[in-house]
C-alpha cells in the first residue's frame, strides 16, 4: 500500500519535471529474480555486471538486446523473465533511501525495482515513473548529459 502511494507520488512528480520525461525509452529488459539465477547464467552474466561489481539499484535488470539469442535462451531457462520495461541516462550514483520524504533527491530515490550501471551510463527500471526518479537523482547529483 505505502509502495503504490510513493508510485501515485512519483506519477503526480511526472507533470512537473518537464525535461527529465524525454530521457526515458521504453525498451525490453532481461529480469533475473536471485543472485542463484544470475550464477546459473554463465558467461551470459555479464550483462549484469558494472565494470565487474554488481550494479545500483534493488533489481537485475539488462536490455534483451544485449543477449545473443544463446544467451537469452539460457536465462529465460535460469529463470529470467524477458519483459517490458524503461531505460534512462544514469551518470552518478543513486541510492534506495526509503525514509526519503519524497520520491527522489539528489542522489536519492524512495523507491525500488531499478538498476544502473555507470560504466554504460545507462539504467533500467521496471516501471516508467522509477525510471523518472532515479533519473531525475542521477542527474540533480550531476549527471546531466
Amino acid at each position: 500500500m505505502l509502495r503504490d502511494a510513493i508510485y501515485e507520488v512519483i506519477d503526480a512528480v511526472l507533470r512537473d519535471i518537464g525535461d527529465i520525461d524525454k530521457h526515458i525509452c521504453p525498451v525490453r529488459i532481461v529480469q533475473i529474480t536471485n543472485r542463484e539465477s544470475l550464477e546459473a547464467l554463465g558467461a551470459a552474466a555479464r550483462h549484469f555486471s558494472d565494470n565487474g561489481n554488481d550494479p545500483d539499484g534493488d533489481a537485475w535488470l539488462a536490455p534483451a538486446d544485449a543477449f545473443n539469442p544463446e544467451e537469452l535462451a539460457a536465462t529465460v531457462r535460469a529463470g529470467g523473465k524477458v519483459i517490458d520495461g524503461y531505460s534512462f541516462p544514469y551518470k552518478r550514483d543513486v541510492v534506495i533511501n526509503r525514509y526519503l520524504t519524497r520520491p527522489y533527491a539528489a542522489g536519492e530515490v524512495a523507491v525500488g525495482g531499478w538498476c544502473g550501471y555507470k560504466v554504460l551510463g545507462a539504467g533500467y527500471a521496471l516501471q516508467r515513473g522509477i525510471a523518472v526518479a532515479v533519473c531525475a537523482a542521477s542527474i540533480a547529483q550531476g549527471g546531466a548529459e
